[in-house]
């Protein structure tokens, strides 16, 4: 990523990132590429949301005015995403649970994706000082790199 992006741009590459991931565990059939995929778009999920909830949720309850309660909420619903990939791995491709279980989490990616660009990342670029916003961007980008190192 650019390093000069701010937290708003590197989000919303995030995002793409896995909403792309997400389509195409949509469009295959059950094999194993898609559970490869599965795993894969869980991982970056995970390490997304323990990024988000080290930089981000800080920098919502600081520029938002709702932000105490919109980062209460967004750690909520990482965690709960959280406790679905976790029951896809034990579960396993064969279980008759995996693919209500993996619909769910694909579902709770998209909600998290709609509510961050359409309610949170504009309301922070319009409220957060663009210093900030790049403070901050640089601050995800180094969080996600490690997150990603320790995954390996």
């Amino acid at each position: 990523m650019p390093e000069g992006a701010n937290a708003v741009t590197e989000l919303r590459r995030e995002h793409d990132a896995m909403e792309a991931m997400a389509a195409r565990v949509a469009s295959l059939e059950p094999c194993p590429e898609r559970a490869r995929l599965v795993h894969e778009v869980a991982s970056r999920f995970l390490t997304h949301a323990r990024a988000e909830q080290r930089f981000l949720y800080p920098a919502l309850r600081r520029y938002l005015p709702a932000g105490g309660s919109d980062a209460v909420e967004q750690t909520r619903q990482d965690d709960a995403a959280e406790q679905i990939a976790l029951s896809i791995d034990r579960a396993g491709e064969d279980s008759d649970a995996y693919e209500a279980l993996v619909n769910q989490l694909m579902l709770d990616i998209q909600r998290h994706v709609a509510t961050q660009e359409t309610v949170l990342l504009p309301t922070l670029l319009d409220t957060c000082p663009p210093e900030d916003l790049n403070n901050l961007g640089r601050q995800l980008r180094a969080g996600l790199a490690d997150e990603r190192e320790g995954d390996a």
